[in-house]
């Protein structure tokens, strides 16, 4: 018999049901094995559920400063600092300045 070993629990922070995908693991038996892929077997699939908590990726997102932040919200960030953004413009020289 084949295992679907399933992870799923509450995110941390906003308390919302997931599923893990990314700790889903798939274990075939021989016959499902022999048989070229998972689930192929007489026996068929047994699934294992198993809690987890943990911090969901949009949530992880926000603390890193990385979610909910809208391209123009940034751009216009870098020009109230006085920075400027990238161009496009090619360099009319061929040297590179040197670093001091």
């Amino acid at each position: 018999m084949c295992r679907l070993v399933i992870f799923s629990g509450t995110c941390t922070t906003c308390d919302e049901d997931q599923v893990w995908e990314d700790l889903t693991q798939e274990l075939s038996c021989l016959e499902a094995k022999n048989n070229g892929f998972f689930g192929d077997c007489s026996k068929g699939v047994f699934h294992e559920q198993h809690h987890f908590d943990q911090e969901c990726d949009q949530c992880s997102e926000e603390d890193e400063g990385i979610g909910d932040v809208e391209e123009a919200e940034a751009e216009q960030g870098l020009v109230s600092h006085g920075k400027r953004g990238a161009s496009e413009e090619r360099s009319t020289s061929s040297r590179k300045k040197a670093k001091t």
